[in-house]
């Protein structure tokens, strides 16, 4: 077997590979997200956090981890930063005071229809030349490789 297939005869090449290129799709879009949430002084990592919380995709400080891949400390840095600049409150949890949940304050859902607008524009340009039959296909298969990347059972 040749180093730069798989037993299945999927040829995976190491440079232009999979990983590589995902990886750098999701470089470019978060350097071109930086440009258009400048006016609004939110960062790409900020973002990520911002939409995780308007969106309700998480909620406490250990799903804002696992949601945008990060380390605790990391997000906790992350998270001071977004306090500071009036945009999430972190509570302590009812029942259980060890938990901490973000939400964002009036200055942050303030920012829904703002970022929205700059998700949109990212798009365009990265969809720039795609039918809409492309864009749905290209979504459809990154949908089930992430899919794929969830554990098994």
């Amino acid at each position: 077997m040749q180093p730069d297939q798989h037993d299945e005869g999927i040829d995976y090449l190491v440079n232009g590979g999979l990983g590589h290129l995902t990886n750098g799709v999701r470089n470019a879009i978060f350097a071109r997200l930086e440009v258009e949430l400048a006016p609004l002084e939110l960062t790409s990592a900020q973002f990520v956090v911002v939409i995780g919380a308007m969106r309700g995709r998480a909620r406490t400080v250990n799903e804002f981890c696992a949601f945008a891949g990060t380390d605790a400390g990391s997000m906790s840095r992350l998270l001071d930063r977004l306090e500071a600049k009036g945009i999430v409150r972190r509570t302590r949890a009812g029942v259980d005071r060890r938990q901490v949940q973000v939400v964002l304050t009036e200055k942050g859902q303030a920012l829904s229809p703002l970022i929205m607008p700059a998700i949109a524009r990212v798009n365009q340009q990265f969809l720039a030349g795609f039918s809409q039959d492309d864009a749905t296909q290209l979504q459809t298969l990154l949908q089930r490789l992430l899919a794929n990347a969830a554990p098994p059972g």
